[in-house]
């Protein structure tokens, strides 16, 4: 498959990275919600983190046509 191409659906796949996503928004807003939260200075990277599963599954996923 080369560059710029759409990738195939892989449903098992984006059902795990959806419940990844799922855990990591989760996760921010715990942390995002409490100021002195010791990941806090972490955050962009649990939200980048996000990001990326969330991507994967919806580029993962049966789209309709």
């Amino acid at each position: 498959m080369g560059w710029g191409r759409s990738q195939e659906p892989a449903e098992a796949f984006a059902a795990e990275e959806q419940a990844r996503a799922d855990e990591l928004a989760r996760r921010c807003g715990e942390i995002a919600s409490t100021p002195d939260h010791p990941s806090q200075p972490s955050l962009h990277h649990y939200q980048a983190a996000y990001q990326n599963a969330s991507g994967n599954a919806a580029g993962h996923t049966s789209q309709p046509r």
